[in-house]
């Protein structure tokens, strides 16, 4: 059996610190997301515009593209597991080239510029207290020298080629609020001191002006940024009085330095500035621009009002609401610009020719922290996930109106909590329930409104949209839970304003800022009963009946509790296990209720007949069970014939009633077969493929980030493996088919999550 993968989602969002994304001319957006590198086609309509590139073991800390007049086949980026790489593109793949290692702390900053076609200068500045610089030169890169900044610290760098001589001029901000300024006359020296910000420099871009001037912009936690102009320098004396300038020596010119201007228009710590140089067609004349983002929440483009006019802001944009901090950076594009914000989130702004203003535009995103738990909905028609950044998110396919097929986006945020959230289940089309780092199960309902805007988007209709419901959500001020908003009552609350609820019309997927406040579903109960944090739980298939499980160290507080869905009663007390319950799940037919636990046991609950009370049918101890670590996951095949578990110590088995078994605590299950084992790592998700085959397809996640299909019949054989790139590169938490469609024609779609702050979903084609 042959096994194809075809991407089709892909959900993260961007790290939360300053200059981790960049846009080049082609229209490519590359951004960190925990240790990877993504690439984003913006061009792209109609399937997954990202691409995966995992390479470093940390959190990446910025990335850059190196771009060449024409074309863009390099980025750079710089990590805090100590190293940066330079990345290339060859032959439609992304490679890492040269990997620059020698730091002796994480890397924050890093740029580089070309000296010719292909020899290219590095400079990476690190938390040890040195900045290196880096030599490509035939081929080959090698470090060529370390700045020692003794115990200053280097918070962004910048290079630039100096006209006239046609070297690179480093521009490197310190912790001192001062710019530094070296060049290279056998090695780097400083030759100069840009003094003047009040605050630490976060942002610094270079444009050139003509042939003997650059100008360069610096952003700062003051809130300002200043325009530097630096030119040859020419001995100028008016009337025997001699004009006082700035001045220093690098590569044997005189250069001048004059403070052009200072920009005030932020409220807030500026971090990015970047610079765009368009020809004007009226007169041929170029047109400077600079872009500037900030935590006051607003991007301002800035222009000078005529040819070397006064600076001022030509356009403004921004959140307003909501509980994001600003933006933490900014990018031009091709008629467009792009912000990424403080919750990781990527804004991208287009300009509509038609009206002259500028519009934002559906863009991609994700959970900023790992993600815990995902679950489909009965019917395989959205995805939900739940992440330690706690939101609870829902992902379905766009069809786009023209025509380019099925895209798969985030088109609400059904909760944005206080705690941390960690676990997740889905009872009908429009009810599900989530447990955070509290002792409560919270259930929500779907909204008139989102159910609405589903239909418009996706095409399809969840429930009938009766009028009764509410409209909408929102949360008031200091509080946790999701107040329903009633159709007409919007705007009532003069107290509560901020956040509040405003019923919109969607056709296409919404934006961070519709996310984040106009997207919530209200809370239609909580259910108390557990001692400890609540750490899993799980509905059974027709929905009547929810498990849940909490934290614990004693056996009293390891019980799972069943609750009546129909009027949120508790209804029982499973008592089986000593230690938290790491997973549970019910069986298709609802009808058994499997557990696993950190004590290494499982236990099938089974249901009693004309009831919706259970008693224990099966449990492994010490004499019987297999695992000898925490078993940290399991699930049921699909008609419910077998269950498969999964532990820390690398081993997987199947379970299956035998007819016969003597083992008085395993009553009629028996190990199916050998059990896989995959020596030093830890199985942390599995699932079967809802398939009707003599034997079963499984999808195994492991504490490494990959994923592996394999077939079992009572023999092990491994089909395809899904590397850090493809699937994850920290542990895979969950994983889930889709439940099969009518209309599917047998394609399995595997959805994965992970800590690594992804949600995928994968194609698996079985030929």
């Amino acid at each position: 059996m042959k096994v194809a993968v075809k991407q089709i989602y892909t959900s993260v969002a961007c790290n939360r610190v300053p200059e981790i994304a960049d846009w080049n001319r082609d229209g490519f957006i590359c951004y960190g997301a925990s240790n990877a590198v993504v690439i984003y086609d913006t061009n792209l309509k109609g399937q997954d515009p990202l691409q995966v590139l995992s390479h470093h073991c940390s959190k990446v800390n910025s990335v850059k593209w190196l771009q060449k007049s024409d074309t863009c086949t390099e980025l750079l980026s710089c990590s805090a597991d100590k190293t940066a790489a330079i990345w290339t593109l060859n032959n439609g793949t992304w490679k890492v080239t040269s990997q620059l290692t020698g730091h002796n702390d994480g890397v924050t900053c890093i740029n580089g510029v070309y000296l010719d076609a292909d020899d290219l200068m590095v400079y990476t500045g690190s938390i040890d207290s040195t900045v290196r610089v880096w030599e490509r030169k035939n081929g080959t890169t090698a470090h060529k020298q370390t700045i020692n900044l003794h115990s200053g610290l280097c918070l962004t760098l910048h290079a630039h080629i100096l006209p006239i001589a046609n070297k690179p001029i480093l521009f490197c901000a310190l912790d001192d609020h001062k710019i530094h300024i070296f060049s290279e006359e056998d090695e780097y020296h400083r030759v100069h001191m840009l003094v003047g910000h009040e605050d630490w420099v976060r942002g610094l871009d270079v444009v050139g002006v003509d042939d003997n001037t650059i100008m360069l912009a610096s952003a700062s936690q003051d809130t300002y940024i200043r325009l530097w102009r630096i030119q040859s320098h020419e001995d100028k004396t008016v009337e025997g009085i001699k004009v006082e300038e700035k001045v220093f020596q690098a590569y044997g010119i005189k250069w001048s330095v004059k403070l052009d201007a200072v920009l005030a228009g932020h409220e807030g710590w500026v971090y990015g500035v970047q610079w765009q140089k368009v020809l004007d067609k009226a007169n041929d004349q170029p047109i400077y621009r600079l872009l500037s983002s900030s935590l006051d929440k607003t991007i301002i483009i800035w222009q000078p009002e005529s040819h070397g006019g006064v600076w001022v802001e030509s356009v403004r944009v921004g959140e307003v609401g909501g509980n994001g901090l600003g933006f933490y950076g900014s990018r031009f594009g091709q008629d467009a610009f792009m912000g990424h914000g403080y919750n990781g989130s990527l804004h991208i702004w287009k300009l509509d020719k038609e009206t002259n203003q500028w519009q934002p535009s559906v863009v991609v995103g994700g959970h900023f922290s790992g993600v815990e738990d995902i679950r489909w909905e009965g019917q395989g028609r959205y995805l939900l996930s739940v992440s330690l950044d706690q939101t609870t998110r829902l992902h379905a396919p766009w069809n786009r109106p023209d025509g380019g097929g099925a895209e798969w986006h985030e088109l609400c945020r059904a909760q944005v909590h206080g705690y941390d959230v960690c676990a997740a289940a889905s009872l009908s089309a429009a009810r599900f329930v989530s447990a955070a780092d509290e002792k409560v199960l919270r259930v929500f309902r779907a909204p008139h409104n989102f159910l609405h805007n589903f239909r418009n988007i996706v095409g399809e209709a969840l429930v009938g949209e009766d009028d009764a419901g509410p409209e909408g959500a929102s949360v008031p001020s200091l509080g946790l839970s999701n107040k329903a908003v009633f159709s007409g009552e919007e705007h009532t609350s003069g107290d509560d304003n901020d956040g509040y609820f405003v019923p919109i019309e969607l056709t296409e997927p919404p934006t961070e800022e519709t996310l984040m406040q106009n997207t919530l579903w209200p809370e239609t109960h909580k259910l108390y009963g557990h001692g400890y944090e609540v750490r899993c739980a799980d509905a059974s298939a027709d929905g009547a009946l929810l498990a849940s499980a909490a934290r614990a160290a004693l056996a009293a507080h390891a019980a799972v509790l069943l609750w009546d869905t129909s009027n949120w009663q508790q209804i029982q007390k499973l008592v089986s296990h000593n230690l938290t319950v790491t997973q549970l799940a019910f069986s298709p037919d609802s009808r058994r209720l499997l557990s696993v636990s950190r004590d290494r046991r499982w236990t099938v609950f089974q249901r009693i007949r004309d009831s919706n009370l259970f008693e224990i049918a099966a449990s492994t101890d010490k004499t019987n069970g297999i695992h000898t670590r925490i078993i940290w996951c399991c699930a049921w095949a699909w008609d419910g014939s077998m269950f498969g578990t999964g532990s820390r110590d690398g081993k997987l088995c199947i379970w299956s009633k035998a007819d016969t078994t003597s083992d008085s605590t395993l009553r009629d299950y028996s190990l199916l077969g050998k059990p896989l084992e995959v020596p030093n790592t830890s199985i942390t998700a599995l699932t079967f493929a809802p398939l009707q085959r003599e034997s079963q397809i499984l999808a195994v996640g492991f504490e490494s980030g990959v994923i592996r299909i394999y077939n079992f019949d009572s023999i092990w054989s491994l089909l395809h493996e899904l590397d850090n790139s493809a699937a994850h590169h920290l542990t895979v938490k969950r994983l889930f088919f889709r439940p099969p469609r009518k209309d599917s024609n047998k394609e399995l779609y595997l959805a994965s999550c992970g800590s690594d702050h992804f949600v995928r979903i994968n194609n698996i084609i079985l030929s």
